[in-house]
């Protein structure tokens, strides 16, 4: 599993979004209680700018893994995307 999560992050980087997704579903059958996989699919939709579901990924990756590297980071990061406001840009 190590090498296909390997793989995954690989496609990610490369932007392979779809292939990426197919292996994490591929994963998440065999074995839906693999952490890193629901970051990674957060990783991917972040990517995608889908940040509610981004943000619904990096926190089943902490319902399994309450202590998971980078996945509370990732929330705040989603989150404070979500709320930025400039009042400037509505205001030409």
């Amino acid at each position: 599993m190590a090498q296909q999560i390997e793989q995954i992050s690989q496609l990610i980087d490369e932007n392979r979004l779809d292939e990426a997704s197919g292996l994490i579903d591929e994963g998440l059958q065999k074995n839906s209680k693999l952490a890193e996989l629901y970051f990674l699919r957060g990783q991917i939709q972040m990517k995608k700018e889908a940040w509610g579901s981004a943000i619904n990924c990096f926190r089943k990756a902490l319902e399994i893994d309450p202590v998971f590297p980078g996945a509370q980071n990732r929330i705040e990061m989603a989150q404070s995307i979500l709320g930025f406001f400039n009042p400037d840009l509505l205001n030409p």
